[in-house]
């Protein structure tokens, strides 16, 4: 809500330096509604960062509670797997898929309460605003842009989830590979195989290497479609309020 009444703080300043009486003495501009509405703009912003860092160090307590209670039972759910599991250990890609596990869901949960749920509400909240004081064609621009970057975003991610999996997969496989062969260094020494290791460790860094390139890329035309999408809203909004001041 205060992110919202930053901006009208600001325009109720400003349009009122238009309306001003004489602000010769200093005294003069310190009791002018001008000077209030500015420390009102001042004071909404400070409060808007406030409660969002309180938010987060409340949450934070949650996140990780529930973080430490799903690694705990990872933890029992390993030990209690048979013997054949064990025998073919692979254990840099266990630590790194459970590591990557109990990072998800701080991300997750901080996803689902603090961005979707607020911005679906902020978003309702300023359509509504331009819609009541500027008119419908504001509101519809606002949800329609929210929209297509809604199904841009979806797509695209949809799209690049495939390079995501490979590089996590490579990711895990080159733990995996790394610390199994320094966890059995005796065996590698006996049977000179130390040559063999790396070009095969080599092998999979490569794939990792080449998902990482597509990630990375795919992101940032991800990125670039985002800002784009805004980028032509706020032009059409522009456009829209320059012509009706004309009018």
């Amino acid at each position: 809500l205060l992110n919202v009444q930053v901006p009208f703080f600001f325009k109720y300043a400003v349009d009122s330096y238009s309306k001003l009486p004489d602000l010769a003495t200093t005294e003069g501009a310190l009791i002018t509604g001008a000077t209030a509405l500015l420390l009102g703009y001042g004071a909404a912003r400070i409060g808007a960062s406030l409660f969002n860092e309180l938010r987060n160090a409340v949450f934070a307590k949650v996140a990780q509670s529930s973080i430490r209670r799903v690694a705990r039972r990872t933890f029992l759910h390993l030990h209690s797997l048979d013997l054949s599991y064990h025998v073919s250990r692979h254990t840099g890609a266990m630590s790194r898929a459970v590591d990557r596990g109990t990072r998800g869901i701080n991300f997750i949960l901080s996803a689902l309460v603090f961005n979707v749920f607020p911005t679906f509400f902020e978003v309702g909240l300023v359509a509504g605003i331009l819609t009541y004081r500027c008119g419908l064609s504001y509101g519809l621009l606002t949800v329609g842009t929210i929209g297509v970057y809604t199904l841009y975003t979806l797509a695209m991610t949809q799209w690049r989830t495939k390079f995501r999996v490979r590089m996590n997969n490579a990711d895990n496989e080159s733990g995996s590979k790394a610390i199994d062969s320094l966890i059995n260094y005796e065996t590698v020494k006996l049977f000179n195989n130390e040559a063999y290791e790396a070009d095969e460790y080599d092998k999979v860094l490569a794939r990792y290497e080449d998902a990482s390139l597509k990630t990375v890329t795919s992101l940032s035309a991800l990125n670039f479609g985002q800002n784009a999408i805004f980028g032509v809203s706020l032009t059409a909004v522009m456009l829209m309020a320059s012509h009706g001041i004309h009018q």
